[in-house]
């Protein structure tokens, strides 16, 4: 999972070589032209009056577990996990979505009733987009791609003309549910790929 998030980061946080949009001016009559440059060096991504082009992927700054767990026991098929955190420290709202779900070649055979799902939770005023998403189904993956929530950004708005606040629809939880039946301890290993999406003002 470190190996996953390290290369998600990594490939967030490259430019993806987007133009900013400009007015054009006509040059007519005349020999020469100006045109201002405007830059900034040490772009900074959580505050949303930065210089960088609407959904470049140099917006994405959110914070992820680098591990998550579940379990359940012998005597009771329920699966348990702990809550898990995401937040969105950009200048811009990020749409989180879970991409993919796979499991490790060396799971082994699987309880036939095995069904895992991911609940994701927002806040009273953002909602999650998908509060359940199924990762398994008698025990083989059905994981299809799924809006989860889209996050306001690091001043709590969704578009530039929200009024800024302490961000709080920023941050939305989540954790597993679902049952199995397992008479001997399974160990288990799966990675759960999210995808994060820019949202332009």
């Amino acid at each position: 999972m470190k190996k996953i998030l390290a290369t998600l980061l990594i490939s967030t946080a490259v430019f993806a070589g987007a133009q900013a949009v400009s007015a054009d001016q006509t040059i007519d009559g005349q020999s020469a032209g100006d045109i201002t440059v405007n830059g900034t060096l040490g772009a900074d991504n959580t505050d949303p009056g930065s210089s960088i082009p609407e959904t470049d992927p140099a917006w994405i700054n959110v914070t992820i577990p680098t591990n998550t767990i579940f379990y359940n026991k012998t005597n009771d098929a329920t699966i348990k996990a702990p809550t898990y955190t995401i937040v969105n420290h950009s200048g811009r709202p990020v749409k989180v979505t879970a991409a993919s779900f796979t499991a490790d070649a060396n799971n082994g055979a699987l309880p036939t009733d095995f069904d895992l799902n991911l609940k994701v939770t927002g806040t009273t005023a953002n909602p999650a987009t998908t509060p359940s998403t199924e990762l398994i189904k008698d025990g083989s993956v059905t994981a299809a791609p799924s809006e989860l929530i889209t996050l306001a950004n690091s001043a709590n708005q969704f578009k530039a003309s929200d009024t800024v606040a302490t961000a709080v629809d920023n941050q939305a939880t989540f954790t597993y549910g679902g049952t199995a039946t397992s008479t001997t301890p399974l160990k288990l290993s799966y990675t759960l790929g999210l995808k994060f999406d820019s949202v332009a003002f």
